[in-house]
């Protein structure tokens, strides 16, 4: 960067028509006695101001004059441009109001940094934009053309955005990447996302580099508290979950792994910038942006303390309204002010339904541990399934028409560009009453008067679970091929497992066929994410445990708690008494259903 009140040269090879505002090139035409006055311009290159003097007619001008020619170079002309560095950023000066600096040398005024806004003074410094584009043989990783850049920003926003997490406004994402002021850390973590899932090999390749740069580029950002670093944080933590990271997973989610890193990054973050508060300068599209981004981090919270077996760090509130619906969101525009809330009705979208989905899974967590631990009856423990049970009943009957689920709200979702995340909230109801119920596949529980219905409802949302993944993929813009989804279908598998095992015999052909399609989704699946190649295996120890154990596997313990929850973390073998030679012809069925699985050769 040049230093401020420098004067900078520009020479400029003109056409010989534009060079003289009088006569040809060297004439002295003698009526110009005068010079014509012309306004001062300011231009802006990057973030520097550059202003102009005012342009002479005369050939031999001042060096102040906007151009002057000589008989030598008769083709050169000369502008004296005067560069200053902007001591406020652009939002203040908008709001006309006194712009103080940050915390630290070249980061974002206090006031932006407050309101978790993208300030022009940070750009300065760390956007490296320059007046042309200029790349290097050094850093390969970071020249995109716009075409495959624009290809894979759709891709995530159709494969990935709204699922996992909800945290851009679609129209003011692209834009940002368009004029690039999208920083490089959230750029390339969507750029790494979405390359995985690219039917361009050559794109696919790129997959690390991409997550690299994003990685680079955060920690040159971290000490800024900025809203645009938790979204960097919250999906480069989502790669490395997928990559089989737990460390760092745990690391950018926020929570506690050494003595060194007390918190994680996104928590703590989203605590100084206390979202999802709003600024009372916040337009309504900034608010909800804030309002999706604290949301996303809920829902990261319950699913990544779960799957690493680590204290949860955002505690249940009803105190924040659920994301709106997605189709009212999207066409949000920026400046649009917030409504009275005393005549506005609000309405939840998708987002909002699976917030509420979240809130049961946390307590279905706190089932499942208490049993591990031998803290509650049989009793109790069927008190607290029943409790459960009514509230996945309640939450069906209250879905609005157009969010339950049917084939045609499926179609008319993917018309509407919400089909996959309309799948991502009924594949999550099936799975949480899938672990709701899964104990009662035990069944020695009869003492429990509850057990068989529990039992039967266990199954049919492991069969839903599978029927609705293979139906999204008949659908274009339906897939669900983000990362949890593996988990998750190893746990319909599962449950699948029991009634191969111990099932009627007529149920076993329809039982056969959905696990060999969650097989092939698991397959699928593998192609992206590396770390799914760990759920399978756990999925064949879990079927060896079967075998050992008969039925008596699905009793809760420690081993089948982290099973079900933490799937961050490897799962042992379970070490139980030999089951009887009576289910070998059982396991030969399960051996012949989870063969697709199985890699022919060494991986």
């Amino acid at each position: 960067m040049l230093p401020s009140c420098c004067v900078l040269l520009l020479v400029l090879e003109i056409e010989e028509e534009v060079m003289l505002k009088a006569g040809q090139i060297g004439a002295r035409p003698k009526e110009a006695t005068r010079e014509p006055k012309a306004p001062t311009t300011t231009y802006v290159v990057g973030p520097l101001h550059i202003h102009t003097s005012s342009w002479s007619s005369r050939p031999n001008a001042g060096k102040g004059d906007l151009w002057q020619t000589t008989q030598k170079s008769p083709r050169t002309c000369c502008l004296n441009i005067v560069m200053k560095v902007a001591k406020s950023c652009t939002q203040c000066r908008a709001a006309k109001r006194k712009c103080s600096g940050g915390t630290a040398p070249n980061s974002a005024c206090t006031i932006c940094t407050q309101k978790g806004k993208h300030c022009s003074l940070r750009v300065i410094v760390n956007s490296n934009r320059r007046i042309a584009p200029v790349t290097t043989a050094s850093d390969p990783s970071t020249v995109v053309g716009d075409d495959v850049r624009d290809g894979l920003i759709g891709l995530y926003l159709r494969s990935i955005h709204d699922k996992p997490h909800t945290l851009f406004h679609p129209a003011s994402l692209k834009s940002r990447v368009a004029d690039g002021s999208l920083p490089n850390a959230v750029l390339f973590s969507i750029l790494s996302f979405a390359a995985r899932l690219s039917t361009d090999r050559t794109v696919r390749d790129r997959a690390g580099s991409f997550f690299q740069t994003a990685k680079e580029a955060l920690k040159k950002t971290i000490d800024e508290v900025t809203l645009d670093n938790i979204h960097a944080t919250v999906l480069i933590g989502n790669i490395c979950g997928a990559e089989g990271d737990s460390n760092a997973e745990s690391l950018f989610f926020g929570q506690c792994v050494s003595v060194r890193v007390p918190y994680g990054i996104a928590f703590r973050m989203a605590l100084i910038l206390r979202l999802p508060e709003a600024s009372p300068e916040d337009d309504r599209l900034t608010r909800e942006i804030k309002l999706r981004t604290y949301w996303s981090l809920y829902m990261i919270d319950q699913w990544s303390s779960a799957g690493l077996d680590i204290p949860r760090q955002i505690t249940d509130t009803n105190h924040h309204p659920l994301p709106m619906s997605e189709s009212e969101f999207w066409t949000l525009q920026p400046g649009e002010q917030v409504p009275d809330p005393s005549v506005s009705v609000h309405q939840p979208g998708l987002w909002g339904y699976m917030v509420i989905l979240a809130r049961i899974f946390g307590r279905i967590q706190e089932l499942h541990r208490k049993l591990a631990n031998s803290q509650l009856s049989d009793a109790e423990a069927e008190e607290y399934t029943r409790q459960l049970a009514l509230e996945f009943e309640q939450f069906s009957h209250d879905l609005p028409s157009h969010v339950k689920f049917t084939r045609g709200s499926l179609e008319r979702h993917a018309m509407m560009g919400s089909g996959a995340t309309f799948v991502a909230l009924h594949l999550g109801y099936h799975h949480y009453s899938t672990l709701l119920y899964f104990h009662y596949l035990d069944s020695t529980h009869t003492q429990v008067p509850n057990q068989a219905l529990f039992a039967a409802r266990c199954k049919f949302h492991a069969a839903a679970f599978s029927d609705l993944l293979s139906s999204s993929n008949d659908i274009p813009g339906c897939e669900a091929v983000y990362f949890i989804v593996a988990h998750m279908t190893v746990i319909s598998s599962s449950a699948l497992l029991h009634t191969l095992l111990f099932g009627e015999p007529n149920e076993l052909p329809d039982t056969r066929k959905r696990l060999f399609s969650n097989f092939q989704v698991l397959l699928k699946l593998k192609q992206y994410w590396p770390d799914v190649s760990k759920m399978i295996t756990r999925l064949f120890t879990f079927q060896q445990a079967c075998i050992r154990s008969t039925d008596r596997v699905y009793v809760v313990d420690k081993w089948i708690v982290k099973f079900l929850l933490q799937h961050a973390l490897p799962i042992e073998d379970n070490r139980r008494p030999p089951a009887t030679q009576s289910f070998a012809e059982r396991d030969r069925f399960a051996e012949d259903a989870l063969s697709i699985l199985r890699p022919a050769g060494p991986e």
